[in-house]
């Protein structure tokens, strides 16, 4: 867990990050080794969450690999994508979790989230989700690093 007090700003603390994977983290199937490595950094200060509705079919294979917890989200006639990924926001405690993505499907859960960062990587950031985050950045690992940089993030969130 990281508390961030930011000036003019609120003061969050962070316990959880929910990773969306397809787009945010894994691009055509496959994750970087850098990125597991980043996965592992984070660990030490937060629970990290990868959330899903397992699109490729290799969800769990690709969250033993980075040795973080997943949620494959069940579809449902009664939810929305965004909605059931936003449920399982709601479950992490939306004032303790940051949420990270880049599609549609992500942009309930950044903008619900302690702290939404929006990633606009290879496979593009939807309107909706630049619209609802509270940062973008241009890949992952930035993600990563301005998670475990308090000063990089006051600098971004300060007014």
């Amino acid at each position: 867990m990281k508390v961030f007090s930011i000036p003019n700003f609120k003061t969050l603390t962070i316990e959880n990050i929910l990773f969306d994977l397809n787009g945010t983290i894994q691009f055509s199937g496959e994750i970087s080794l850098e990125l597991i490595e980043k996965m592992q950094e984070l660990k030490k200060f937060y629970n990290v969450f990868v959330i899903s509705a397992d699109t490729r079919g290799n969800l769990k294979n690709l969250a033993e690999k980075m040795n973080v917890d997943y949620i494959k989200i069940a579809m449902s006639n009664d939810l929305t994508e965004a909605e059931a990924k936003n449920r399982e926001l709601e479950k992490l405690g939306e004032d303790k979790t940051a949420a990270i993505g880049n599609g549609n499907n992500d942009a309930l859960m950044l903008k619900n989230a302690a702290l939404g960062i929006a990633i606009l990587g290879k496979e593009g950031l939807s309107v909706q989700s630049l619209l609802n985050c509270d940062v973008v950045l241009p890949d992952p690992i930035s993600a990563m690093n301005f998670l475990l940089d308090e000063q990089t993030l006051i600098a971004t969130l300060r007014t």
